[in-house]
């Protein structure tokens, strides 16, 4: 009966450390959904303000929409970066799985390096709309 109580614990453990490693990648594949998602917006209204005019560009806002789609972004890229570090350092996780996190954290550290660069290029035009169209026009955030 005591060996069975035993083997019973083990076997709810094991459950329970699965189960969280199971959670972590799958929040870390929330998180770079996200990220894509928000790449995508961004991608998208970058091809916009490259067929619009200025008057366009001025009328729709987009340099603040930029800006926020941005602000969005960095701040979904740094949950993921905090997720993928987590997954990586977790010695539950299997070491191809750490593996592929580490290499995820180090792309997704550029890109957000990136998109910093881009943010606050854009924010230092922000008096000046032709300036800020031209920027946003050759901004390229893909991987």
């Amino acid at each position: 009966m005591r060996k069975l109580g035993i083997a019973f614990l083990v076997v709810v453990s094991l459950a329970a450390l699965t189960d969280r490693r199971t959670l972590w990648g799958q929040s870390c594949d929330d998180d770079e959904a996200m990220v894509r998602d928000y790449q995508k917006s961004l991608t998208e209204l970058i091809d916009t303000v490259k067929k619009e005019s200025l008057a366009d560009f001025e009328r729709s806002y987009h340099q603040k929409v930029c800006m926020t789609k941005l602000t969005f972004c960095l701040t979904t890229i740094d949950g993921l970066l905090d997720c993928l570090e987590k997954t990586s350092q977790d010695p539950a996780t299997p070491k191809d799985q750490a593996e592929a996190a580490t290499a995820k954290r180090e792309s997704y550290a550029k890109l957000r390096s990136k998109m910093q660069d881009a943010k606050t290029a854009l924010k230092a035009a922000a008096d000046n709309s032709k300036n800020a169209k031209a920027l946003i026009e050759k901004f390229d955030f893909s991987n």
